[in-house]
């Protein structure tokens, strides 16, 4: 299945990047594509973010799987060892870590996503829907999901950056799961909360469908930005050409 990617990174309006993003295909020509957030209250955020991103990178472009089983399953395991690593090594150096993970990886036909945390993923179907097809790990997730609170209220909630599960914090993770067909979509976007809290779903899928790749990534992180981007903001779109192979 033909596929192509863009991605990009903006600090917004804070000192530093504490997100990492990457996209990139194994031999087998199969997309891997990852954004994870460092924990701002963590003093190695930064470094938890981009250690998993760029070692995640690293070891898919090598790789090759006999199945989407295979795959899938080397992909959980991965992110089990490398959140037990990251905590081990917190608490050996007593520095604080945490990160945010989604990733979503291809196999033939078939796509997974695994997330922990409150970084999204969104499945933009050949049906024109927009879906979102990860849980949020985050205090006011679990308001929404109680009905509680309305998703646009969680916008401005003082309590809508606490965390409920994270990378690098504990040494068992519970990693949510989504498999689908990827026939079925036309687009995955991944991105950090310093997207999803400034812009609404329908904008998001406006600017993808309506525009190249490239751009579409630079207009979201555009509009964050012009919006006060109060946070970092990471965004990766991968394209289910289904016909012509080539990379934007």
């Amino acid at each position: 299945m033909p596929l192509v990617y863009s991605y990009n990174s903006n600090k917004g309006r804070k000192e530093r990047n504490e997100d990492a993003v990457s996209v990139s295909k194994n031999k087998q020509g199969e997309v891997l594509a990852v954004v994870c957030d460092g924990v701002g209250s963590h003093s190695k955020s930064a470094y938890s973010s981009n250690y998993i991103v760029s070692t995640l990178e690293k070891e898919w472009q090598d790789l090759t799987f006999a199945n989407f089983n295979n795959m899938k399953n080397w992909l959980c395991d991965k992110i089990e060892k490398l959140n037990l690593e990251l905590f081990e090594k917190s608490q050996n150096k007593n520095k604080k870590m945490g990160t945010t993970i989604v990733t979503v990886a291809t196999f033939d036909n078939q796509v997974v996503v695994y997330n922990i945390g409150d970084s999204s993923a969104y499945g933009l179907t050949k049906d024109n829907e927009i879906d979102v097809v990860t849980v949020e790990d985050s205090f006011v997730g679990a308001l929404i999901s109680a009905g509680a609170i309305t998703v646009e209220e969680a916008k401005t909630h003082p309590e809508r950056h606490v965390l409920t599960q994270a990378l690098a914090t504990k040494p068992n993770i519970v990693l949510h799961t989504f498999i689908d067909d990827l026939n079925k979509y036309d687009y995955f976007l991944i991105c950090s909360d310093g997207l999803t809290n400034m812009i609404e779903n329908e904008e998001i899928q406006d600017i993808v469908r309506n525009n190249e790749l490239s751009t579409a990534v630079d207009n979201l992180i555009d509009i964050c930005v012009e919006r006060g981007g109060v946070d970092n903001i990471s965004v990766a779109i991968i394209n289910n050409l289904g016909g012509v192979n080539h990379d934007k």
